[in-house]
């Protein structure tokens, strides 16, 4: 199969990085798969479609793979899909829920494969009724080698790298009342009850509660207004969690380090907690993780679980908030904590630390990746989908 894959940010954004592996390991099976590094004609964050347009014409590319659908609405003159006109498949895989991507909701791309990384994700994509097909598909792992650190060379017994984004705001408080203020006050408490914390399932059980009548699906210009509204719900409840839940483990006298400038301001200086503030950077995570015994993924109904797929992959124990993908994916090696529990991660961390620190969760989990969870499988299943 002949693949061009989109590259639209710098080389150490996480998207390139997924990018980089799933070429890697689409040439290693033999495909025809070349990367188009559209990110060197960014400008002001805008990078126009002619490029890519200009390699595309006459090439033969049987499809076009962009982590978040960059560029998925490049469009000709006339208005029609560039990737429909020429016949060519387009994939974009969303790593986040594909509100925060706009370019994931271009209606006149009819050609459409998408894959996202939570059932809740596709569904929404559903219930908007955007065209062409989609899967549910986490990212892949590279491995850290042949065998994974022993548990007692390792020397962090539990770590979570979290970029710190500040105390959420929450400027709603001061308006007035309204049927809009409502919505989004109510699609907050739901997802905070919620154990997957599903937007889709807030959005609309609020409104049906609130009696507004108001769903997805119906109108095309009413859900690019809803999109662009559920953005702030979705963000200040998942940071309102990772906070939550660092914090927990911090207060809990459990032995942890934080990965991540900016959290030693906000928790002070505990005895238990051992600050490394450095800058989060992805390619970095795989050689930290294997000093780890337990990794804590945070936000997992919203995100990839990236880290949690490398963290099991350089045989650490993986402890997360619940994902269906995840629970699929490292089956018996993942402990999940129920995020609408106060503390409910502290329990399951103890409970961990004082069995076998994790250690045999932390096998069955890289066990997993290696039996289904590596880039290889990834590329694989891609080539697959977009055969289909």
């Amino acid at each position: 199969m002949k693949l061009l894959l989109v590259k639209a940010l710098p080389d150490d954004h996480l998207y390139s990085h997924f990018v980089s592996s799933l070429h890697g390991a689409l040439l290693e099976l033999g495909h025809d798969a070349v990367v188009s590094d559209q990110s060197v004609h960014v400008v002001n964050g805008v990078a126009p479609g002619q490029h890519l347009a200009n390699e595309l014409v006459g090439s033969g590319y049987d499809a076009v793979v962009s982590i978040s659908s960059f560029f998925g609405r490049t469009t000709l003159s006339d208005g029609r899909s560039l990737f429909d006109a020429l016949g060519v498949k387009f994939l974009g895989w969303h790593l986040d829920h594909p509100i925060v991507a706009p370019e994931a909701f271009a209606r006149t791309l009819r050609n459409r494969y998408a894959v996202y990384c939570n059932p809740h994700h596709q569904q929404f994509a559903r219930e908007t009724k955007l065209p062409g097909r989609g899967q549910t598909l986490l990212p892949g792992a590279e491995l850290a080698g042949p065998s994974p650190k022993t548990f007692a060379d390792r020397r962090w017994p539990i770590f979570v790298a979290a970029t710190w984004n500040g105390v959420p705001e929450t400027p709603w408080d001061s308006l007035p009342d309204s049927p809009g203020k409502r919505l989004l006050v109510g699609v907050i408490q739901h997802m905070a009850r919620s154990k997957e914390a599903s937007l889709l399932d807030a959005f609309n059980k609020t409104s049906k509660a609130l009696g507004l009548g108001a769903s997805l699906g119906q109108d095309p210009a009413f859900d690019d207004q809803m999109i662009a509204f559920l953005r702030d719900p979705l963000n200040y409840r998942r940071n309102v969690d990772r906070i939550a839940t660092i914090e927990a483990v911090a207060r809990s006298g459990l032995p942890l380090t934080i990965f991540g400038p900016g959290w030693r301001d906000y928790l002070g200086e505990l005895p238990n907690v051992t600050y490394i503030e450095e800058r989060v950077q992805f390619d970095a995570l795989s050689t930290l993780y294997g000093d780890a015994k337990i990794v804590l993924n945070l936000n997992a109904g919203n995100g990839a679980c990236e880290r949690a797929v490398s963290a099991a992959a350089a045989g650490a124990a993986v402890v997360s908030d619940y994902s269906l993908p995840l629970d699929q994916l490292l089956k018996a090696g993942v402990r999940f904590y129920d995020r609408t529990k106060p503390g409910d991660v502290v329990d399951v961390l103890r409970d961990l630390i004082e069995g076998d620190g994790g250690e045999s969760f932390a096998a069955k989990a890289n066990d997993a990746i290696r039996a289904s969870g590596t880039w290889a499988h990834r590329a694989e299943a891609v080539v697959r989908y977009l055969n289909s």
